[in-house]
């Protein structure tokens, strides 16, 4: 293990023994000074690289084999499935390797390619339904259990991407793909959802301890997909409030509700940085602050900048974007003479 990577896992671990109250702050800040990391997180820079050329080569061997060969849908079939085992097996064979994130890379092609044998299946088998959910319904039942058999936090962000994508499709395909479904329009449906994950991410949290002890750190993937969605329905809300396309009056938008939704997203991000602050969770501050500068410049721009007109109101925005990245360095220097 490197002297980077350990300094990183010591800084996870009083985190953690700082959260359980195990520590004081004042303990935490000066066993923290010891493990010192430099700016970049190669962790995770390493994993979203990962991310990317697991996508890149997937979808290189797809357009690759097609130019090659002539395919049937049923050839595509059995390629797809002897290409998916091939990646599982590659990474089955790593295992117990120092080559962890070539692993879970291999794996997360094999995840990929599983999508593309469900739906090449669903076009073979179909009953001219056009129910394309349902195929990324079958995906996510085998992806999330996967993830945690492979112990794959990379399969696990593929499966709240492919939620995403169902939860969407499923419930425009049920309603016809109206705007309504049980009476919740798209936001307001995904921030049901994101309340639901949320609480799954934080039930998780606490479980690490004892049941889900080998799923360390999973809950992030769980909490952080349920703050995004969250984030995201609250900002459409906060805009253009529980529209829809029926004509009834109790759906029309008033200025009451546009502040309600705007007061519900600026208190939920308040409260993620005061959270993030106390429990040492970055994650939380930096989705609080970040969507907290969102919103700010939403506002602006939806109702004070075209009264100030192009140049003055491209002159403030810029201002005081130039004034936050000020402010940020600003910030991030002191903590430095501090450590």
């Amino acid at each position: 293990m490197t002297p980077e990577r350990f300094n990183h896992k010591m800084q996870s671990e009083l985190n953690r023994l700082l959260r359980e109250e195990v520590i004081t702050e004042a303990t935490y800040e000066k066993l923290i000074a010891r493990y010192p990391t430099t700016e970049w997180d190669w962790t995770s820079l390493g994993r979203w690289f990962g991310l990317f050329g697991a996508i890149s080569l997937a979808t290189g061997i797809v357009f690759f084999a097609k130019e090659l060969f002539e395919f049937t849908a049923v050839k595509l079939a059995w390629l797809l499935g002897i290409v998916m085992l091939a990646f599982f097996a590659g990474g089955f064979k790593l295992r117990n390797t120092q080559f962890n994130m070539t692993r879970r890379s291999l794996e997360l092609c094999g995840a990929f390619v599983l999508i593309g044998l469900t739906f090449t299946l669903g076009y073979i088998f179909s009953t001219g339904s056009g129910n394309w959910p349902a195929l990324l319904l079958i995906d996510l039942i085998i992806l999330i259990p996967l993830a945690y058999a492979l112990h794959n936090v990379l399969i696990l962000i593929l499966s709240a991407v492919v939620f995403f994508c169902w939860f969407g499709g499923f419930t425009g395909y049920d309603s016809g793909w109206g705007a309504y479904w049980f009476g919740m329009n798209y936001p307001l449906r995904f921030l049901l959802a994101a309340g639901v994950i949320i609480c799954i991410g934080l039930l998780h949290r606490v479980n690490e301890r004892n049941l889900l002890s080998n799923f360390r750190d999973f809950y992030k993937v769980w909490l952080s997909a349920g703050i995004y969605f969250a984030e995201m329905a609250l900002w459409l809300l906060s805009l253009f409030g529980n529209f829809n396309l029926e004509e009834s009056w109790w759906h029309r938008e008033t200025a009451a509700e546009l502040l309600l939704f705007n007061l519900m997203w600026a208190g939920g991000n308040i409260a993620l940085i005061v959270l993030g602050t106390k429990y040492m969770m970055r994650m939380l501050r930096g989705y609080g602050i970040t969507f907290l500068i969102i919103q700010g410049y939403t506002l602006y721009f939806w109702h004070i900048a075209g009264e100030l007109g192009i140049v003055l109101g491209a002159a403030v925005a810029g201002g005081s974007a130039l004034w936050l990245v000020f402010w940020f360095e600003k910030q991030r220097k002191e903590k430095q003479v501090e450590a």
